[in-house]
């Protein structure tokens, strides 16, 4: 019978990648302190290092949503007012 993989939440690859990153710690010793193998670790912080810069680019989406309904209201009322000519 096979292995069962193991899954990790967002916060737990986070924890492991910062002791590597943060605390300073070997990749290998982070790894056998949480039973993971190397590579994954370093597949994890390859992805964080690569997505690090995303967070000072996003949008607020709130100003983004209100913009969006308001130009579906005004299309809204454009459409209102030409069915009434019709």
């Amino acid at each position: 019978m096979g292995r069962t993989r193991r899954t990790f939440t967002a916060e737990e690859k986070l924890k492991v990648v910062m002791a590597v990153i943060q605390d300073g710690k070997a990749v290998s010793d982070v790894a056998k302190e949480n039973n993971i193998h190397p590579n994954m670790i370093l597949n994890w912080k390859k992805e964080f290092l690569e997505n690090a810069a995303m967070i000072f680019n996003r949008t607020r989406p709130d100003i983004t949503e209100k913009a969006q309904q308001k130009k579906i209201d005004e299309l809204e009322a454009k459409l209102q007012k030409k069915d009434e000519v019709i």
